[in-house]
């Protein structure tokens, strides 16, 4: 039985991938789509509709439209932020900001992502508690029902902040859980604790009234407004895909080009594994010799014709030599560098000196003269080393 190649094996393993992927997919869209936390039509436990009801019967207004564009309806008197799934971004915290200091009233309540990114909007930043047990109110703010002994609020964050001016209603320790501040003609609640408004924490002791007296401080009555728009919840022309990225994302044709083209990129990235045993050249190649260097470079010089520049090399190594002992310039000019040379060597041949330097120094010269004059140089090179 002839055994699969890598190749083989490597295909069979992305048809596995695919099929395991498609039916998690399909198992998903079965399953339909989950709401995210907080939302205003949940009736899971941590959905909000149990707060939308009870707010329409004690006489609020509620607001839950799921716009199509960004805005804080004009009616609102408070906003409700609850433990927002999308980051706000800049222009919608402009929008925001513009309403509360109209005089409207912010509370944003969560622990999640989405509140860690925003709190630091109003110069607050959120971090682990120590102590997660009950909690009691810290200021008579929040009296309206009154709420009376410990709460359980189930905080797993609290705030901090280095501004001033702020109220803590909530604390463990010294560590505030539900604080507010005053914004122009508005005001804002920060709570790290989203629990008391869910549908689960409505059904614990003392938080319905920690709820309603935080509505009351925010504001008496008038309309409540459910920010579904940091859900993910959005009318029609939200959900409208603009652009080819948007296509990408949000359409299944898009989907499936994506998920094709990361199946396609698995293969060649797995296709290009080098994790095979090297394969050593068939024969060695004998390495070229030191000599076999040296008549290579020779040989391109002779082609070249540099002849002129190989004897000026072994003119100016030879006045070099000649001058070291007596540390003369070499620079000199012929004629006074064999005068002054010779007023240190009595015995120097002057003639003999000044005919190879002339030699040396000549522009055309065949290739047997420069092998003639690199003989006599070093001939008085040698001479120079023997006698020092």
């Amino acid at each position: 039985m002839k055994l699969l190649s890598r190749d083989g094996w490597l295909a069979i393993g992305l048809l596995v991938v695919m099929v395991l992927i498609t039916f998690a997919a399909g198992l998903q869209q079965t399953q339909g789509q989950q709401l995210p936390p907080y939302t205003s039509i949940s009736s899971a436990p941590d959905g909000t509709r149990a707060l939308v009801l009870w707010l329409d019967e004690i006489g609020y207004t509620v607001n839950a439209e799921q716009m199509s564009t960004f805005a804080v309806p004009g009616d609102a008197t408070i906003a409700l932020i609850l433990e927002p799934s999308m980051v706000i971004d800049d222009d919608e915290w402009e929008v925001i900001d513009e309403w509360v200091e109209d005089g409207g009233s912010l509370i944003v309540a969560g622990d999640g992502a989405g509140t860690l990114l925003a709190v630091p909007h109003f110069e607050f930043r959120m971090h682990g508690l120590s102590h997660t047990g009950n909690f009691t109110l810290q200021t008579p703010l929040l009296v309206v029902p009154p709420v009376e002994g410990s709460i359980d609020v189930q905080a797993q964050a609290g705030l901090a902040t280095e501004r001033t001016g702020y109220i803590t209603h909530l604390a463990a320790g010294d560590q505030p859980v539900a604080v507010s501040f005053k914004q122009g003609d508005g005001m804002v609640f920060l709570i790290s604790a989203p629990f008391p408004f869910s549908n689960q924490g409505l059904k614990q002791p003392g938080n319905p009234a920690f709820v309603m007296a935080t509505l009351w401080a925010a504001a008496p009555g008038g309309t409540v407004w459910f920010d579904e728009w940091h859900h993910g919840l959005r009318g029609a022309a939200g959900n409208e895909v603009v652009g080819p990225g948007q296509w990408l994302a949000a359409t299944f044709g898009g989907r499936s080009l994506l998920y094709t083209a990361v199946i396609i990129f698995l293969a060649m990235l797995l296709q290009g594994r080098r994790f095979g045993r090297s394969v050593p050249i068939r024969r060695e190649k004998a390495r070229r010799t030191p000599m076999e260097h040296i008549t290579a470079i020779a040989n391109l010089n002779r082609r070249a014709g540099h002849r002129a520049a190989v004897m000026d090399d072994y003119r100016q190594r030879l006045k070099r030599a000649l001058a070291y002992r007596y540390r003369l310039n070499p620079l000199l000019d012929d004629e006074e560098f064999i005068r002054t040379l010779a007023a240190y060597e009595t015995g120097l041949n002057t003639q003999e000196l000044g005919r190879l330097l002339y030699q040396l120094s000549k522009p055309n010269i065949s290739e047997n003269e420069m092998v003639d004059l690199a003989a006599k140089v070093a001939t008085w090179l040698d001479e120079r080393r023997a006698s020092s």
